[in-house]
């Protein structure tokens, strides 16, 4: 080999090298971001959920929007799918799961259903209006949809934003609720129980997960505040 040729040959040596150590189990993990399709609601809307991060993390679902006139999470629920993933999370995230409902701004689905009284856990049946159940438990598409995605992914974490209360629901008592109340500096109340709700089914089902409600104030949620709530939910579960 020619003096001339070393410096190259170690130049790329050094490369190599430094290739392979970033490539080792102690390096960061690797991330995933990708976007599924999960079905259609009624009137044939696409019902999307985005998944970000390491599948091998504490997995999370953040819900932007059950009810068609409380949807101010869907802006949080932007801000977790277009910033950059982060590697400590199993991030999964469900703008919307009432199209229907967004497009007319109703509570209801377009069958005149409220999505959150129609779970099949504690249901019971109730007249046509703003909180109808529907004609049975998990009677429709949408509901069905949010199930299956919940059974597959077994999350161990689910936030479901609503408004316009400006709290976070206490009545899970658990501790992922507090500390995201701190984080985003809301209240922590205990809300009256009620039927055929999508935190109770999952509760019953998946017996030690958390799954939760935060109101958020009435109106359009400024950037700013999106910020924060998105930022809050990476700090629920960040381990530093």
């Amino acid at each position: 080999m020619s003096p001339g040729r070393r410096p190259i040959v170690l130049i790329a040596l050094i490369a190599v090298a430094i290739s392979a150590i970033g490539s080792t189990p102690g390096s960061a993990a690797p991330t995933v971001d990708e976007r599924e399709l999960l079905g259609e609601s009624f009137e044939g809307r696409p019902i999307h959920v985005f998944h970000r991060g390491d599948p091998d993390e504490i997995r999370v679902l953040v819900v932007g929007c059950i009810h068609g006139d409380e949807c101010a999470g869907v802006r949080i629920a932007k801000r977790l799918r277009t910033g950059r993933p982060r590697h400590f999370v199993d991030l999964w995230i469900l703008p919307n799961m009432n199209p229907d409902g967004r497009a007319a701004h109703t509570r209801q689905n377009a069958r005149g259903v409220d999505l959150n009284r129609n779970f099949p856990y504690r249901w019971r049946p109730g007249p046509r209006g703003r909180y109808y159940p529907g004609r049975r438990p998990a009677s429709e598409r949408e509901t069905r949809i949010a199930m299956r995605l919940i059974e597959r992914i077994e999350p161990d974490v689910t936030i479901w934003f609503h408004q316009p209360l400006a709290l976070v629901d206490a009545s899970g008592e658990g501790r992922m609720e507090r500390r995201y109340a701190r984080l985003v500096g809301l209240p922590l109340v205990h809300l009256p129980r009620l039927y055929g709700t999508a935190t109770s089914w999952q509760k019953h089902i998946l017996r030690g997960t958390e799954a939760f409600v935060v109101e958020l104030t009435g109106g359009a949620l400024r950037p700013r505040s999106a910020r924060r709530f998105a930022k809050a939910v990476y700090r629920l579960v960040d381990p530093r």
